[in-house]
This record gives C-alpha cells, sequence and structure tokens, in this order.
C-alpha cells in the first residue's frame, strides 16, 4: 500500500470516529424534546421549525453546540473531504488529469457548504428564537446542497472504485 493510500485511511478512520462522537454528542446533549439537530435534517428546515428548537435548547445545549460539536463538525467534513478526494484521485489513475481533477470539485463543494452551513447555524444558535427567516432559509439551504453534494460525490467514489480506469494508457 502507497504511502498516500496509507494516510487516506488515517483519515478515513479518523473521520469515522469524529462522526461517532458527533452523533454521541447530538443524540445525547443536543436534541431538546427528541427534536434533531439542524446539521441532520438531510430535507432542510424552516423558519419555525428552527424557532422550536431554538426556544427548547438550554443554554447548556447551546454552549455543547457551539463548543465540542462545533470543533468536532469542523475537523469532520475535512477529513470526510480529503478522504473523498484521496479515494476518487487515487482509483481513477488511468482517467484524463482533467477528468480527475473535475471529480474532485463534488468533495470541495460539499466542504464548502459544510463549513458555511456550520457558521449559519452558529449564528442562528446565537440569535436564539429571534432569529430573522431569512437566516434560517439560507442555513437551510446550505444544509440540503451539503447532503446533496455529499451524495454526488460518494456516487463519484463509487464510480472511481469501481468503473474509472486504474492505470494510465501508455
Amino acid at each position: 500500500m502507497s504511502r498516500a493510500a496509507r494516510l487516506l485511511w488515517v483519515c478515513a478512520v479518523t473521520a469515522l470516529l469524529c462522526f461517532v462522537g458527533l452523533a454521541v454528542l447530538s443524540t445525547t446533549a443536543l436534541q431538546p424534546e427528541g427534536m434533531a439537530i439542524f446539521d441532520s435534517r438531510l430535507g432542510g428546515y424552516t423558519p419555525s421549525d428552527a424557532r422550536a428548537y431554538l426556544a427548547a435548547v438550554t443554554p447548556a445545549q447551546v454552549a455543547a453546540y457551539l463548543g465540542p460539536f462545533r470543533q468536532l463538525d469542523t475537523v469532520f467534513p475535512v477529513l470526510l473531504t480529503i478522504s473523498l478526494m484521496g479515494a476518487i484521485w487515487l482509483n481513477s489513475g488511468g482517467e484524463a488529469r482533467f477528468r480527475r481533477i473535475t471529480f474532485l470539485l463534488g468533495p470541495a463543494v460539499y466542504l464548502a457548504l459544510d463549513l458555511t452551513e456550520n457558521a449559519s447555524v452558529a449564528q442562528m444558535l446565537r440569535d436564539g428564537v429571534g432569529v430573522l427567516d431569512a437566516q434560517v432559509q439560507q442555513a437551510s439551504i446550505y444544509t440540503r446542497a451539503k447532503w446533496m453534494c455529499l451524495a454526488l460525490s460518494l456516487l463519484v467514489v463509487v464510480w472511481a472504485w469501481r468503473f474509472a480506469a486504474k492505470e494510465p494508457e501508455t
């Protein structure tokens, strides 16, 4: 196994551990009255959904969301993006360089959307129930777009793993 492949596996396993930490934190500390956190709502959320969540969270839950959860939720998408890009790159060595680089855009856009979503959600948590409808709608768009981009990126990983040319043509 190449050095790049070993590094990729380290990033992937570390990303998985971060995801487990996020799942544990969200289910044990951040779900008031069983409400899902913003990040995990694949279909987004409405201003009324957001206000209900923001009214239900305690100051301790907000602190946990903005503290350890947000820290993990900053590291996780970076590690996941490195893992996705690495899997695409290492498994598509026989494809044209332009095509390989183009397919890296999916994970890069996912990362930008996830980090932007995190910043938007943090601002909503700081603003509380007085959050503007436009803020919620924008954060919700980032959430939905993040999940769509991640799904697309995973499909590209599967393509690279199963169908892409593996060796450069001579």
